[in-house]
C-alpha cells in the first residue's frame, strides 16, 4: 500500500472523486441519482432506467442479464432503446451496450468496431485487446489480429494461449517466418513443447505445405504421444497423402496407410471402441468409398455406422440456407473453420455464387477441426470437389 485516501459525505460523489484522484482520466459514474443506484444495486434494471433514463450502466445490465436468459429479441430491444438516447451515459456504457448488441446479432463487423472503440477509450485493458485480437481473426483480417497479438505479448510475454494464437494470426497473414517464431516461444512454456509442433503442423497444412506439416506432426508425436492421444499421426497420414498430387488422389497413399495404421494401433492400445469407424473415416476421405462402407460392419455402436453410412449415401442432407451458414462460418476461428467453411463454400456455389465460394477455399481444411464426427471424412472429398469446380488448381 502506497497511499491511504478517504472521502466522506455523498457516496456516489465521494467514489468518483477518489477514482479521479487514481486515474485522472476516470470517468464518473452513469448516474448521479441515489434511488436509480440503490434500484441498480439490486438487479432492478428497468426500475432503475425508469428513474434515470440516461443510467448506461443499468441499460447495459439489462440488456446483458436478458441476453443470458436467452430472450434475445427483447435484449435486442432494450439495447436499442439505450443507444436511441442522445445523453445516454458513460462513453464506455455505451460502447459496451454497441458491443452487447453485436454479439447477440452476430454482427462481425459491429462486433469489430465496438471492440476498437473499447479499446480506444481503455487502451490498458488487456481482456479488450484480446476480444478485440480474436474477433479481428474470426473476421479474417489477420493482419490486423496480429498486431493486436503482438501488443499482448508485450503486456503478459508469459500467456501462452496469445502466443499459440499470434503463430496462427501471422501464417494466415502470409508470414511464416513470424508464426515459426511465435511458436518457438510459445513451446518454451512449460508443457507446451508437443502443442507448438503441433500448431506449426497445422498451419502448414492450411496452406497447403503437406511435407513440411507431416514433419512436425511427427515431431510432435514424438515430443509426447499421449497429448492428442496419437492424433498427430492421424494428421501426418493426411499431409502425407495430399503431398503429392493437388487433388489428394495421386499422392503417397501407401506411406499414408502406413502411418495411419500407426495411428489405428495406438487408438487399439487405448481401448478405443471406435478404431474400426476411424479406419473407415480414412478409407472414404482417401477416395476409397466402398471399401469405407464395408469396413462399417465391424463398428460396435451400430447407430454410428448407421448414420455414417447414410451421409456417404447422400440419404442424410447438408444445410445449404446461407445465411445461417455464413453467420456459423464468420462466428468461428479460422483453425477451427474446417466443416462450416466447406459447408458455405458449398452452399455458395450451388447458389452460382463462385466468387464468393474462391476465397473460402483457399486455405486447407483440416478435417480433424471441431463439429460434427461424421463430416470428418466428408470435409476433404468435398473441398477437392468444390476447388474443381471453381477451377482452382494447385496447393
Amino acid at each position: 500500500m502506497l497511499e491511504v485516501d478517504s472521502e466522506q459525505g455523498d457516496v456516489l460523489a465521494a467514489m468518483n472523486r477518489v477514482a479521479k484522484r487514481i486515474d485522472a482520466a476516470a470517468a464518473p459514474f452513469s448516474t448521479a441519482n441515489s434511488q436509480a443506484v440503490a434500484a441498480w444495486g439490486r438487479g432492478e434494471y428497468e426500475r432503475a432506467t425508469e428513474l434515470d433514463p440516461d443510467f448506461g450502466a443499468a441499460w447495459l445490465n439489462w440488456a446483458e442479464t436478458l441476453e443470458r436468459s436467452g430472450d434475445q429479441a427483447k435484449a435486442i430491444e432494450v439495447a436499442s432503446q439505450a443507444l436511441a438516447r442522445p445523453a445516454l451515459r458513460s462513453t464506455v456504457d455505451r460502447a459496451r451496450i454497441d458491443l452487447v448488441l453485436a454479439t447477440i446479432r452476430h454482427d462481425v463487423d459491429a462486433r469489430v468496431k465496438a471492440l476498437r472503440n473499447l479499446v480506444r477509450i481503455a487502451p490498458s485493458d488487456a481482456g479488450l485487446l484480446e476480444a478485440l485480437a480474436q474477433a479481428e481473426m474470426n473476421a479474417r483480417r489477420f493482419t490486423d489480429a496480429a498486431a493486436h497479438f503482438r501488443e499482448l505479448t508485450k503486456l503478459d510475454p508469459a500467456n501462452a494461449g496469445v502466443i499459440n494464437s499470434l503463430g496462427y494470426a501471422e501464417a494466415f497473414a502470409g508470414d511464416l517466418e513470424a508464426a515459426r517464431f511465435a511458436f518457438e516461444n510459445y513451446g518454451k512454456q512449460p508443457g507446451q513443447k508437443a502443442n507448438s509442433l503441433d500448431s506449426l503442423g497445422e498451419v502448414y497444412f492450411m496452406l497447403g505445405k503437406f511435407g513440411e506439416a507431416e514433419k512436425y506432426f511427427l515431431e510432435a508425436h514424438q515430443a509426447n504421444a499421449t497429448f492428442l492421444e496419437g492424433e498427430d499421426l492421424r494428421k501426418a497420414a493426411y499431409a502425407r497423402w495430399l503431398a503429392g498430387d493437388p487433388k489428394g488422389l495421386a499422392g503417397d497413399l501407401k506411406g499414408a496407410d502406413a502411418l495411419m495404421a500407426r495411428y489405428l494401433e495406438f487408438r487399439h492400445n487405448q481401448h478405443d471402441l471406435l478404431v474400426d469407424w476411424r479406419e473407415a473415416s480414412w478409407l472414404f476421405s482417401t477416395g476409397r468409398r466402398e471399401l469405407a462402407i464395408n469396413k462399417l460392419a465391424g463398428v460396435p455402436n451400430r447407430q454410428v455406422a448407421e448414420r455414417q453410412s447414410a451421409l456417404w449415401r447422400g440419404s442424410i442432407k447438408l444445410p445449404y440456407d446461407l445465411a445461417a451458414l455464413k453467420q456459423r462460418y464468420e462466428n468461428t476461428p479460422p483453425a477451427s473453420d474446417a466443416q462450416p467453411r466447406v459447408l458455405y463454400a458449398a452452399a455458395l456455389i450451388a447458389a452460382g455464387k463462385k466468387d464468393e465460394a474462391r476465397p473460402l477455399l483457399e486455405l486447407w481444411p483440416m478435417p480433424w477441426s471441431p463439429g460434427e464426427a461424421l463430416l470428418e471424412s466428408w470435409v476433404l472429398p468435398k473441398y477437392l470437389e468444390l476447388r474443381e469446380a471453381v477451377g482452382m488448381t494447385g496447393k
